[in-house]
């Protein structure tokens, strides 16, 4: 499905929905997951588009939480940015292994949750002086995947790519090369117009994305756009985890039929 390698947080997601549309919180909001049981997406049209159908995603009604008022911005930026560019291999993501319950997660950071729901929590950061959303996921109260996404609003588009390039360089210190590194052009239209390029990246023309692993973790940067909006995202995943929440998502959804 086009650009679903992008959208593999989904709290990531849903705090950004929920600070940015917080007059539509009550609304009635639906997750599509991929063939995978991965979240692909947050929306509030309950029908498949042709496309998701033939790829094999499945909807479901968005599970229920308490949302917490936003909290006083409480950052340390330097201290942020050596915890994604260092930082000890004792932890899978900041101060957190893969399997912590939500409890346990809450006792590493040193303020509460900007953000709660049933099986999330989200906390704003800043990185490189910009404000990003620090999020963390959990599935029967165990950590499987966190990250982070952008909250900055840049009037001048190409900054985001200037940020996406400061997250990779980071990310290519700690980690070395990336496993795999693309930039992809949907459309030519600005393509010879590099002070576009982010203006392009807002129509879904021009995306970027890098992956890297470790014993543990499966990381993904990307950066992304649709109508105007921009995504940047980096993103965490046990891989230990990932056959054992694919087994709990095929019984979820075998419990429909």
């Amino acid at each position: 499905m086009k650009r679903k390698y992008f959208f593999v947080i989904f709290f990531l997601a849903l705090a950004i929905f929920f600070i940015i549309n917080p007059s539509s919180v009550n609304a009635k909001m639906y997750k599509i997951l991929d063939s995978e049981g991965n979240v692909i997406c947050l929306t509030n049209n309950p029908v498949l588009s042709i496309e998701e159908k033939e790829a094999g995603c499945t909807i479901f009604p968005l599970l229920g939480g308490s949302i917490e008022p936003m909290q006083d911005q409480i950052t340390n930026e330097q201290k942020i940015k050596q915890q994604v560019s260092s930082g000890s291999e004792k932890y899978d993501f900041r101060k957190t292994n893969w399997g912590m319950s939500k409890e346990q997660v809450k006792a590493t950071e040193n303020k509460k949750p900007d953000l709660e729901e049933d099986n999330a929590l989200a906390y704003k950061v800043k990185i490189n002086g910009d404000d990003y959303f620090c999020a963390y996921s959990f599935l029967e109260d165990k950590l499987h995947n966190a990250g982070y996404a952008i909250a900055e609003k840049h009037t001048n588009r190409n900054l985001y790519i200037d940020d996406y390039k400061k997250l990779k360089e980071i990310l290519i210190k700690k980690y070395g090369k990336p496993l795999t590194d693309r930039t992809t052009w949907d459309s030519d239209l600005y393509k010879d117009d590099r002070s576009e390029w982010g203006f392009a990246v807002s129509l879904g023309h021009l995306s970027y994305g890098a992956t890297w692993e470790t014993s543990t973790t499966h990381i993904t940067l990307g950066l992304d756009g649709d109508n105007y909006k921009i995504n940047l995202l980096l993103a965490y995943d046990s891989k230990e985890l990932k056959a054992w929440i694919k087994q709990i998502k095929n019984k979820e959804t075998s419990t429909n039929f």
